[in-house]
């Protein structure tokens, strides 16, 4: 809050000081030092002086000192957002998120899960799947619980984030399918098909399409997994592939209008 008349300005709750809310900085939630609760900076400056309490504290001193060099004029008090020392007008949801997150590494593999032409939900299980924070069976089996560890597409080996991308025999035919109409050779293990996404070195459309794909079937893969499991059906690979095919050109078509260059050129990329 930039102070200019101190009168919408609460001395305990708003950030007026450099010190951010005083009833947090002074301990004010046990003693108000006899300041009222609701008291404004103008209600506490009275004929050129400052009705405060002596400081006991360091805090205190510190209050006192800042405030004394507050001059106020005829204006409305009123905020700005700043954050770094930098102002605005507008607050931004992704910059505070940022600041308080503080300085993080971004991951090379993130270019691979967030597109422009991804379908959101199978981007934001993507992202589950490279954090490795589904619940497969042997995550399930190392908090504890009682559950079998095979896998329900190959009913082989063991369940985990790597052997369903792409050591299972099951999933990686369906990977094969999809990858082959990418235009592309899908690599075998998890890391080197993260790794292979995330640098793809094609023309916008085609990178488009194949990251589409991909998660298009990693999605599938669990969808089919957690069919298997909840209700006892099993779906073939060609059945899944057709459901991928369908989906696929559903959201090439979903762009259409306002990109039809790039729409066009997916389809006939699809379907080469």
């Amino acid at each position: 809050m930039r102070v200019q008349n101190g009168e919408g300005c609460k001395f305990w709750t708003d950030n007026w000081s450099p010190f951010g809310r005083l009833q947090d900085y002074l301990d004010g939630g046990r003693s108000r030092l006899g300041v009222p609760h609701n008291a404004t900076l103008a209600s506490l400056h009275r004929n050129g002086s400052w009705n405060l309490p002596a400081a006991r504290t360091e805090h205190q001193l510190q209050v006192l000192s800042f405030i004394t060099t507050i001059q106020f004029n005829e204006d409305m008090d009123y905020y700005d957002w700043e954050i770094k020392g930098r102002v605005s007008d507008k607050y931004s949801t992704g910059e505070v998120y940022h600041f308080l997150r503080g300085d993080v590494t971004e991951e090379v593999w993130t270019k691979a899960i967030w597109t422009s032409r991804s379908i959101p939900r199978q981007s934001f299980h993507a992202w589950l799947v490279a954090l490795n924070r589904l619940p497969t069976r042997d995550r399930l089996l190392g908090w504890g619980l009682q559950v079998p560890a095979i896998c329900l597409l190959c009913n082989i080996v063991d369940e985990s984030r790597n052997h369903l991308h792409w050591d299972c025999t099951f999933s990686f035919e369906l990977w094969s399918l999809v990858a082959n109409r990418c235009g592309i050779n899908p690599a075998r293990n998890w890391e080197s098909s993260l790794l292979q996404m995330s640098t793809l070195n094609a023309p916008p459309s085609a990178r488009s399409l194949t990251l589409l794909g991909w998660q298009a079937t990693i999605y599938w893969i669990w969808n089919e997994r957690n069919h298997r499991l909840h209700s006892n059906q099993f779906r073939s690979i060609d059945s899944l592939f057709s459901i991928i095919d369908h989906q696929i050109r559903n959201r090439i078509q979903s762009f259409r209008g306002n990109n039809p260059a790039r729409s066009s050129q997916m389809m006939q990329l699809w379907f080469r």
